[in-house]
């Protein structure tokens, strides 16, 4: 037996002892877990390497909260929103979930929310409007060192609870998106709200929220925590979830959630066509290819046919570290612009199915009342101009020139490229070093267990990311290169771009002021794009799809493009739509 084939079979029998049930490690659960049928278990891979590679390294910690530490296997959905999102429809794409419905004042300087009767947490205690306005004051007290403390510092006057089922927010300034931004799920947005007998009186940047002897982490989905130990975390059914108490929502079909460690994508292959998972992190084009001719059970959002996935919001640049020489200069930054042909990353990196971009916003609908009225300025600034030619006459200008073996030489010393990449990447970054060694640049790249952490601190001079920004107008996705997210090179950020330009921060306040429908919106994203193309702070690739496989083994009735009711990236806020719509394939 091959050490591959040895590597699944140990897989396949793990997972037969998880279905027929077993005992707990010490500490990591309060009872041994009980029997459930492989029918109705849902057997995932972890999808982030720097959390889950080798082991779920948060396995005894639940805070959602500490950027970069904490890995999306259960927070992201088990902490209910007030609003979904779904951008694949055009009507009724705002789903009230906690919230029944809300209103701001004439000029978007308070909000007023109105909440489901009935919601409890997982301990039975009410969820009430008091755990948003802890949410928001704690976040507050903690900025900037929890996720999303930033923004609530900057835009929270105060929070007050009306009632347990009312809850008034004041904001600093208007902001006609608050609510949307950041109390709506949809991708991988949205202010997870805790509950505040379970949070008060803890230090939010030390609190592990972890103890199963107590039922912690206290949530209000419909699962609770059975084991977590490095090698995998275990969700069960909760019979009690509230939803189903009041009639709100029906139980998952979905008996037990198994997330395993981060693996690479040879072995996901192997496991899917061995139908020892439902699903997983993105497959690269060739294997998920592969995977579909082997398996006829699965499937993805676009059926059997390219591009196998759905465009998501997530928009990939090459970024750097703007603070940072040389990086800092926007004409080194141009000159490396024009060194990349986008066609050909999506053409030999990804079999060409794929689109590129030209601007760090994914290509919706709603988004193109925007973009296209921006192309001029696209054109202006000579984006999407590959001429090697023009990188060499800005190299020079720079004082640079060619060394013997042809690569960009200043004082003897070589301009060097290494751009830090996650695993996603790996299919279009080496054409892209390529065509940067071709243009004289010294350059490679590196994937590192600790990629997270180096783009967070900024020891990451280059670097590969999305930007989860945009899905109804462009604000979202400019904010995240607002000057208030920059940090030291050394000190985390929330946010990894670390560029500063004022008058760009000027224009993007005075946006957030503006409804998504006032045509004043319009020219002020003009005005910030054309400073933006300017000095190009990071430079849009591709954008970005998600190639998941929906295995129907044991589960049918995934999102796909024929019935986009979500989308179906299990890392993502929205999870616990797709959990609430599989149906078992075999009863």
């Amino acid at each position: 037996m091959s050490s591959a084939s040895q590597k699944v079979g140990l897989l396949s029998l793990c997972l037969f002892l998880i279905a027929c049930g077993g005992s707990s490690d010490d500490g990591a659960g309060t009872a041994p877990l009980k029997k459930i049928n492989r029918n109705r278990i849902l057997i995932l891979d972890c999808g982030e390497s720097n959390t889950c590679a080798g082991q779920i390294q948060d396995y005894n910690s639940f805070n959602p909260y500490l950027p970069g530490t904490t890995s999306r296997t259960g927070y992201n959905f088990l902490y209910e929103p007030l609003y979904f999102y779904n951008p694949y429809v055009a009507k009724d794409n705002l789903i009230p979930w906690i919230a029944t419905g809300h209103e701001y004042n004439q000029d978007y300087t308070a909000l007023t929310i109105h909440l489901r009767p009935g919601v409890e947490w997982s301990d039975g205690a009410p969820w009430t409007a008091h755990d948003v306005v802890f949410t928001i004051d704690l976040l507050k007290a903690n900025a900037p060192d929890l996720t999303y403390s930033t923004d609530m510092e900057n835009w929270v006057a105060k929070a007050i609870a009306v009632d347990d089922l009312t809850v008034r927010i004041e904001l600093i300034a208007p902001n006609p998106r608050f609510l949307f931004t950041y109390f709506t799920y949809y991708f991988g947005s949205g202010v997870p709200i805790v509950p505040r007998h379970i949070w008060e009186g803890e230090d939010p940047k030390t609190f592990t929220n972890f103890d199963m002897a107590k039922g912690w982490p206290v949530v209000s989905g419909p699962y609770r925590m059975a084991l977590s130990v490095p090698a995998q975390r275990i969700w069960d059914l909760r019979p009690g979830w509230w939803a189903a108490k009041t009639g709100f929502q029906r139980l998952p079909k979905v008996e037990r959630l198994i997330y395993l460690t981060y693996m690479d994508e040879t072995k996901r292959v192997q496991n899917l066509i061995a139908n020892n998972m439902d699903s997983c992190l993105d497959l690269r084009p060739p294997n998920i290819g592969s995977v579909l001719d082997r398996n006829p059970k699965v499937t993805t959002w676009t059926g059997r046919e390219p591009p196998h996935g759905y465009l998501d919001y997530w928009p990939v640049s090459l970024g750097f570290n703007n603070q940072e020489e040389p990086f800092s200069d926007p004409e080194i930054r141009r000159a490396i612009n024009h060194a990349i042909d986008r066609r050909q990353l999506v053409e030999v990196g990804w079999h060409g199915s794929g689109d590129y971009s030209l601007l760090p916003f994914p290509d919706f609908p709603p988004l193109r009342l925007f973009t296209d009225r921006i192309q001029d300025l696209v054109e202006k600034y000579e984006v999407g101009v590959y001429d090697p030619q023009k990188t060499a006459q800005i190299m020079e200008r720079k004082g640079w020139s060619r060394d013997a073996d042809g690569f960009w030489s200043r004082n003897g010393e070589r301009f060097k490229i290494v751009i830090d990449i996650f695993e996603l990447f790996r299919d279009i970054t080496p054409v892209l070093t390529r065509q940067l060694e071709r243009a004289g640049f010294d350059a490679d790249f590196r994937m590192t267990s600790d990629a997270y952490t180096r783009l967070s601190q900024g020891e990451a001079r280059v670097f590969m990311n999305g930007q989860s920004g945009s899905v109804r107008d462009p604000y979202a996705t400019l904010r995240l290169y607002h000057s208030r997210f920059v940090q030291p090179t050394g000190t985390p950020a929330e946010h990894f771009w670390r560029w500063s330009n004022p008058e760009f921060d000027r224009i993007v306040d005075q946006m957030v002021e503006v409804a998504p429908d006032d045509p004043r919106l319009v020219e002020l994203f003009r005005q910030a794009m054309e400073i933006w193309l300017r000095e190009l702070p990071s430079i849009p690739l591709v954008q970005w799809y998600h190639r998941i496989p929906h295995n129907e083994t044991y589960w049918k009735n995934w999102p796909s493009a024929k019935n986009p009711y979500i989308n179906s990236a299990y890392w993502h806020r929205v999870w616990l739509l797709v959990l609430l719509n599989l149906e078992p394939t075999q009863n």
